[in-house]
Formats: structure tokens, C-alpha cells, sequence
């Protein structure tokens, strides 16, 4: 028997109206189920077996606010801007710096908007920063498009950010430029990269027909060994779609740990169909946080614990999963984090702050002082001792360790307004407003838009 666990509200996936929706489990898995008086009903699953749902919600957290740019009006989402009603601040900002884009992914959030030819100039860019520490102060910012690689400018833009007081830069690329351009990519790192944000979904050719296109792998390899040579940090993000490479989450931890200590991360994706698309997934075409927690473990032997992750620490904590790993001397990542039903806990060592923060200025410093290459310490800790069991795993935990998250962004099937208001990852917009990620990129099955103007085309699988 269905059983209502809590009521939000949602948007109609055809025509983007705001309406009831209702959070229903069956079993162990969990449904957004809301009726649009035009369109009918729609039952989308939004979370697969353990964790549960409701023992994954102890991460929640208050988190302050931040100045509010845009009033209420029309209410959630289409005041953003940040609008009052937003319960957040913001911890990560990114910025599209391009819609032009060198591939056609079938699959592909952004969609199809190199038509309009949105190229910013750099004064209008560093305005844009200037607008992000005004409204958010120092935080991360991600450079995206369309590719931001095909640029040529775009090591002035990271100068222009870092001036403008954003301390820590990633770019987010597809990686060709950068497999094939060493010169283009030691610029990006002279000018004060931080991290390539990387798009890496399989090790398999057939994987990136499917998802992007084209054989990528080969170029995916050669951008992280010129990263590896000039010394960049590298974070892999795959798109996760069931049946395409839900079956490759453990070969993609295997090749980072063969690259450690230059790639720093990886980020799941579990896939969100907003952007380029033409038709209504079904619920067989969707995969859930713990479902990748588990396929995590089988696929890895049980190196990788689906209790190795945590809850993000969030207003509505089902918004991702993080676990943090040292690389020992052996060759096996060693879990620094656990999940407790009731509690959290997470090995401090003695080079980490002890000092209590709030979510989003958590976030921020870790983005800043782990999601970039670090050269190996020099300096000794405290707490080394001339030949105790501790020297080797500090030394370690300077360089070879890997951050493991995920997040499921929400389209318009699963996107949960009281779960919008918590979001801190926002885009920033040419008119200066942050907007919260899931509701800049969000398309309905028309192709509408709450926020932008794109043009959907197929996606084959």
C-alpha cells in the first residue's frame, strides 16, 4: 500500500506549471507523484531501496543566507535571481562563458543553443564575477558552455575571475582541446586554473557513441596524462545512465586510482533529462543515489562500502552523497567517512580544520584546498613521529586521496521545489542574477524553458 511521506510542490513536465506533488513509498522505493489538471498525472521514482530515504535525511542542515537579489512576484521558481523564498547561499557558482560547443551529445543538459551564438565579451564576464563576490563573497566558480575550451580566450577569462576574487577556478570541458593542446592547456594553469572539471563516463568507446557521439576514450586518456604532465588536478564526471554504463562504475574508480595523485575526484551524475531530449523517460531509464552506492561496492569488490557515503550537508540532504579515501601504501583506498543512520562521522586528521562550519562554508573550503594537484608536503605534522605507523599515511593523505560524490540534479519530472530552495550550486546569468542549477538548466518535454531559450533535437538510446 502507497504510503505519503511528505508533501512539496512540483512543475508539470509538458506545460512547467506549478503544481501539488506528493512524496509516496512503496516498498523501499521512493515516487514524486503530482497531477497536472491538463496533462494528466506522473509518478516518477526518485530514490531505489538503502539507505532509505527517510535515514538519509539526518543530513539536513539550516544553512545562512546570503543577500537576496529579486523579489517575490510569481513565486518558486521563476523569481530567481536569488529570491527571498531561496533558503540558501551559494557555494559553488558556474558560468557559462560560450553556448558554442565542438560536439552534438545526444546527451547534453545545456541542449542545443549554438544558433544564438551567446559569446560574452570579457567585460561583460568580469562584470558577471565582480556580481558573484558582490552578492555570494569568495566562492568556487566553474567556466562552462557549450565548451568553454573553444576559447581562445579563455585564459584571460580564468585571470579575469581570480582578479575579480574568486579564489578557486575549474573549467568544465570535454577534454579534446586539452588532449591535444598542451600549450592551450599550460596557459589555463599559468593563468590560475585550479581543477579540470572533466567529462569522463566510461572507459569503452561504445560508451561515448552512445552518450556523446563519437570515440572519445583515447582523447579522454590523452587530457589527463597532459594534465598529469603539467601537473593540473582532475576531477571525472560521468553521466550515469542505466544500461548504457551503469555496468562501468567500477572500471572508472579503477582508472583513477591509476592516475592518482593528479585526478582528485570523481562526480556521478546519475542522468537528468532536461536539455537535449524528445521524449517522457520512464522510470527503467532513471537510476537512484543508493543504486550507484551499491553498484559502487559490487563492482569494486567491496574496496568501495556503500556505507563508505555520506549525505551532503544540505537543507534537503538527498541532493548528493560524498565519501572521502586515502590511497595506502598497498594500493587500496581507505574510507575516511561512514554513514550512520543517526549520525556522521569523519576522520579528521591532523591537517584538517577542526573547526565547526556551516554546510556551505564547508563546501567552499574543501572545493578550494582538495579539488586541485598538490605537490607533495614538506613540511611535517605535529603529530609525526620519527618511525611511528602514522608517517606513511601522512604522507599519503597530502597527495593520494580521492573525493567519491554524486549528485541526482532534478529535471521536470523530479524536480521538488522545497528541495530548489535549499540548492547552493547557482548559475550566474548575463544580467547578474544566481540561479539555482536545477531550475536554470530545466526543460520541459516541449522544449520550454523556466529561464533560457534552447533547441531540443534526439537522443538515441
Amino acid at each position: 500500500m502507497p504510503k505519503n511521506i511528505g508533501e512539496t510542490t512540483s512543475i508539470c513536465p509538458h506545460c512547467l506549471a506549478v503544481i501539488p506533488a506528493v512524496k509516496i513509498s512503496e516498498g523501499e522505493d521512493i515516487f514524486l507523484k503530482k497531477t497536472c489538471p491538463v496533462h494528466g498525472e506522473f509518478k516518477t521514482v526518485i530514490w531505489r531501496g538503502n539507505p532509505t530515504f527517510e535515514q538519509w535525511g539526518y543530513g539536513e542542515f539550516s544553512q545562512p543566507l546570503q543577500e537576496k537579489q529579486t523579489k517575490t512576484i510569481s513565486g518558486c521558481p521563476k523569481d530567481c535571481g536569488i529570491c527571498p523564498e531561496h533558503q540558501a547561499d551559494t557555494c559553488t557558482v558556474l558560468m557559462e562563458v560560450t553556448d558554442k560547443c565542438n560536439l552534438s551529445c545526444p546527451v547534453c543538459f545545456a541542449g542545443d543553443r549554438q544558433s544564438s551564438s551567446n559569446t560574452p565579451e570579457i567585460k561583460q564576464l568580469k562584470e558577471m564575477c565582480e556580481a558573484v563576490v558582490a552578492a555570494a563573497g569568495t566562492c568556487p566558480i566553474q567556466l562552462s558552455g557549450g565548451e568553454p575550451t573553444v576559447r581562445d580566450d579563455l585564459p584571460e577569462i580564468v585571470s579575469v575571475a581570480k582578479n575579480a576574487g574568486l579564489g578557486h577556478v575549474q573549467i568544465n570541458t570535454n577534454g579534446i582541446r586539452i588532449a591535444k593542446d598542451k600549450v592551450y592547456l599550460k596557459a589555463l594553469k599559468d593563468a590560475g586554473t585550479d581543477l579540470i572539471y572533466l567529462q569522463f563516463d566510461g572507459v569503452t568507446d561504445d560508451v561515448y557513441r552512445t552518450l556523446r557521439g563519437v570515440d572519445l576514450f583515447g582523447l579522454k586518456i590523452n587530457a589527463v596524462e597532459n594534465c598529469s604532465e603539467i601537473k593540473m588536478g582532475v576531477q571525472l564526471v560521468p553521466t550515469v545512465i542505466p544500461k548504457v554504463n551503469d555496468s562501468q562504475l567500477g572500471e572508472i574508480l579503477f582508472f583513477a586510482k591509476r592516475y592518482m595523485p593528479v585526478i582528485k575526484g570523481i562526480h556521478f551524475q546519475p542522468v537528468t533529462y532536461s536539455g537535449r531530449y524528445n521524449f517522457c523517460p520512464s522510470n527503467e531509464s532513471r537510476i537512484t543515489t543508493p543504486e550507484i552506492l551499491r553498484l559502487l561496492e559490487i563492482q569494486t569488490s567491496g574496496e568501495i562500502k556503500a556505507h563508505d557515503f555520506q549525505p551532503r550537508r544540505k537543507m534537503d540532504s538527498h541532493c548528493g552523497f560524498s565519501g572521502f579515501y586515502i590511497l595506502n601504501d598497498k594500493g587500496k583506498l581507505q574510507a575516511t567517512t561512514r554513514f550512520h543512520p543517526d549520525k556522521s562521522t569523519l576522520f579528521e586528521n591532523c591537517i584538517q580544520s577542526q573547526k565547526k562550519e556551516s554546510p556551505t562554508a564547508h563546501v567552499r573550503r574543501f572545493i578550494t584546498e582538495k579539488s586541485r594537484f598538490i605537490e607533495p608536503a614538506t613540511k611535517q605534522c605535529a603529530c609525526k613521529t620519527p618511525n611511528g605507523p602514522f608517517n606513511n599515511f601522512y604522507e599519503r593523505i597530502q597527495t593520494h586521496y580521492l573525493s567519491i560524490s554524486g549528485m541526482p540534479f532534478m529535471d521536470a519530472w523530479t524536480i521538488d521545489l522545497k528541495r530548489l530552495k535549499g540548492c547552493c550550486i547557482h548559475v550566474i546569468t548575463t544580467d547578474k542574477r544566481l540561479i539555482p542549477f536545477c531550475s536554470y538548466y530545466l526543460t520541459g518535454s516541449q522544449g520550454g524553458s523556466l529561464h533560457r531559450k534552447i533547441q531540443p533535437g534526439p537522443i538515441n538510446y
